[in-house]
């Protein structure tokens, strides 16, 4: 018989993980999920396509140098043939990585499948509403009156981001009645909601854009990428990279802005993935040629049309050369606030790193606890990161807990 036991509390990637490697370790395992089925989150990620990973630089915030050792500890090419030896076929698409067969579905039923041919077993619709330590054994007291115990616990609830795919603010209650410090919580890779808002007439337009965060005359950050014009401000993935940024702007009492330059519609240059350059030389004077040149050559014409989506093309029409140039290199929108973590990708903010080992996960303050993923203060960006950070600790963790 097996005689260490470990209680997993989240059933999503990352204790998903954490449970098969505890398997694996020799231990007997219990998933505990609130939900009717587990990896609710894992679903959505990457539009159902599911980017797991990236290959390239890390881009981690919050406590970047403990994401930094955990990557150290297990790197990401380690991570993919982890999950090759459980069966999952990869590809790439230049830096990042996917299921071959490009479907969430598919890596969820190998992740639960695993776990069961290895013996561990999934509690759905188990709300956790404590953990305690007691005489040595987890105690762990659901919402329907059930109680779960085990020697240790690894502690998989996830971030409040995505509304009903992520967890609660007592998720993270959890930590901290076991002795643990909790960083502010915010939303990361998030909308922005701008100050007045795009005009209606545009609302809904996706355009590849370079986007740049201000205060006052320096730039915080910028990103290229497709933008999306909304009827309360700005998404779209290079947007939502600046969405912490913005935040940490408003909290110091600056007055952010986003500026969008849309010339990679208008000219031919590739359109990076990812940061750009905060000095990228301006494009008005290209622009602004290339509209006289289509005014001269389109006599009669709106010289917008078949350049730009016949939104954008009519809301600056009847403007001067000069006018529409500008509109197009530098539209500038005042940041009003990010948009709360319901609509956010991930969750900034968590445990504070330094109660936690960067090897095993294991806290410093409560032994045979083991904290994982967006619970902690790590948040990276889009493209991965952020599931890949799940899933790396989740199997430290459970490897160490099952042993």
């Amino acid at each position: 018989m097996k005689e260490r036991t470990v209680l997993v509390i989240g059933g999503g990637a990352g204790g998903l993980c954490a449970g098969i490697a505890a398997a694996q370790a020799g231990a007997a395992v219990t998933i505990l999920e609130k939900r009717p089925r587990p990896g609710k989150k894992l679903l959505a990620t990457g539009n159902g396509r599911c980017n797991l990973a990236s290959l390239g630089p890390a881009r981690y915030y919050g406590d970047a140098a403990f994401a930094a050792q955990v990557l150290s500890a297990f790197p990401v090419l380690r991570l993919m043939d982890t999950l090759e030896s459980w069966g999952l076929h990869l590809a790439r698409e230049e830096e990042r990585v996917y299921p071959a067969v490009r479907q969430a579905s598919a890596v969820l039923s190998l992740l639960t499948e695993r776990l069961a041919a290895l013996g561990g077993r999934i509690e759905t619709e188990a709300d956790v509403l404590s953990v305690t330590k007691e005489q040595g054994r987890f105690l762990a007291r659901t919402a329907d009156g059930r109680t779960f115990a085990a020697g240790r616990c690894v502690l998989a609830t996830g971030g409040l981001a995505g509304g009903n795919l992520g967890s609660e603010e007592k998720d993270y209650r959890l930590a901290a009645a076991l002795g643990h410090r909790l960083t502010p919580l915010f939303a990361a890779l998030a909308p922005l909601e701008t100050a007045p808002p795009p005009p209606k007439a545009l609302s809904g337009l996706r355009l590849p854009a370079y986007a740049r965060l201000w205060a006052g005359p320096e730039c915080l950050e910028a990103e290229s990428g497709e933008v999306l014009l909304t009827d309360y401000g700005v998404s779209g993935i290079c947007v939502m990279q600046l969405a912490r940024a913005a935040q940490e702007a408003l909290d110091r009492g600056a007055a952010p802005a986003l500026t969008l330059d849309f010339t990679p519609v208008l000219l031919p240059d590739p359109l990076p993935f990812g940061p750009i350059p905060p000095d990228t030389p301006d494009r008005f004077q290209e622009v602004l040629a290339l509209l006289r040149q289509r005014a001269r050559t389109l006599s009669g014409q709106n010289p917008l049309t078949g350049l730009v989506p016949d939104a954008l093309g009519r809301r600056l029409a009847g403007k001067t050369p000069e006018q529409t140039a500008r509109a197009l290199t530098c539209t500038r929108l005042p940041v009003r606030r990010v948009r709360p973590a319901a609509y956010a990708q991930v969750t900034a903010g968590g445990v504070d790193t330094a109660q936690v080992d960067a090897h095993t996960l294991a806290s410093r303050v409560c032994p045979d606890l083991y904290l994982i993923g967006e619970l902690l203060n790590v948040d990276g960006a889009c493209g991965g990161y952020n599931l890949q950070f799940a899933m790396i600790t989740g199997i430290l963790a459970g490897t160490h807990a099952g042993r």
